[in-house]
């Protein structure tokens, strides 16, 4: 049995929808009464875990072979240096004290890409010197100490720890409104769809060039089973396309994908405006394909092909109504007003 926890996000949600689709004996775990709602409707074992709760795991079944550990708290959401370590570092711990304790051999961890994000070296390897700081370093350290924990772990407990580290990720369902300097603002990515689908301009800010290596939410779970049917893997590997896209080729291939044939969104471009800095990077994946046989499927406008045929569908909508939930409980929030306010 494979044992996802965090099974109630983003990454969570689509790795175990492709876990019951493979026929692998899968259990989801999360604290969130939305995401149980949604496992149990679909008749998926779920099992309600806290990862800082040690009496939660003493509740799990015996026969679980491996773990993809998700569980975390976001950087987009802006949580305290204490949450950060707590959930993200001492979860952590608890994860791996879980698999030590029940000869668990197995523990597959996604990475934040925040530990090298101001590198200056345009391909990233899995070799290149962590580089970190500014106002995320509260949440990156929590994660690069989880890594560490988990390392630990394989060299002295003979876990085979898996740390794949992921770049930005698109998908249907993922977090479209984030916190910045105390104000709620629409990602750019989620904007642009919503505008090319209603035929509005899609206005550029800044300089467009850097590349950046996006990658779809599929090829990441593809990336996730990969590792989990990897029998020798051990350490760091980059899940990515390899391949780098400017915002301006993401905002043509929305267009294209999205807009009214009719209708088509046009681009605007405003260097006069500063937008948030964009440094560019693309993964070597050449580890990733050597050791797990990982090999990305999607190009970018395939990508937003299936993204909208996930949309239509509505399969993945209860991703949208959770963050609906967490905006209204946490920041006391509607979706529709910060929406609007963000025009």
């Amino acid at each position: 049995m494979i044992l996802v926890t965090g099974a109630t996000g983003f990454i969570g949600t689509y790795l175990v929808d492709q876990l019951v689709k493979d026929g692998v004996d899968v259990l989801a775990t999360g604290r969130d009464v939305i995401g149980q709602s949604y496992y149990e409707k679909r008749g998926i074992p779920f099992s309600k875990l806290d990862i800082l709760k040690e009496e939660d795991f003493k509740k799990l079944p015996e026969n679980i072979d491996a773990i993809v550990h998700l569980a975390a708290l976001l950087r987009i959401d802006a949580w305290s240096a204490k949450d950060y370590l707590m959930t993200n570092s001492l979860g952590t711990y608890n994860v791996l004290e879980y698999c030590r304790k029940n000869d668990i051999k197995k523990v597959v961890y996604s990475m934040t890409h925040s530990d090298i994000n101001r590198t200056k070296d345009l391909i990233i390897t899995e070799n290149t010197p962590r580089e970190f700081g500014g106002p995320s370093t509260a949440f990156i350290v929590s994660k690069v100490a989880a890594v560490n924990i988990i390392e630990s772990y394989t060299r002295e407990y003979g876990i085979h720890g898996i740390i794949l580290r992921l770049p930005g990720i698109r998908g249907y369902g993922c977090r479209f409104i984030g916190v910045q300097d105390g104000k709620f603002i629409e990602a750019a990515y989620h904007k642009f769809i919503r505008r090319a689908s209603e035929g509005k301009p899609i206005e550029i800010w800044s300089h467009s060039d850097a590349k950046r290596d996006m990658t779809y939410i599929k090829d990441v779970v593809r990336g996730i089973v990969c590792a989990l049917n990897a029998e020798d893997a051990v350490g760091l590997y980059n899940i990515g396309t390899g391949i780098g896209v400017t915002i301006e080729d993401e905002a043509k291939a929305i267009i294209k994908v999205f807009s009214p044939p009719n209708n088509p969104s046009e681009i605007l471009y405003r260097p006069d405006i500063e937008g948030i800095q964009r440094r560019g990077f693309i993964y070597d994946i050449s580890k990733a394909k050597r050791d797990l046989g990982y090999y990305p499927k999607f190009s970018c406008e395939d990508a937003l092909k299936d993204y909208k045929k996930e949309m239509e569908s509505g399969k993945f909508r209860y991703l949208v109504l959770r963050q609906e939930a967490i905006l209204k409980n946490k920041y006391g929030k509607n979706l529709k007003d910060v929406l609007d306010a963000d025009q």
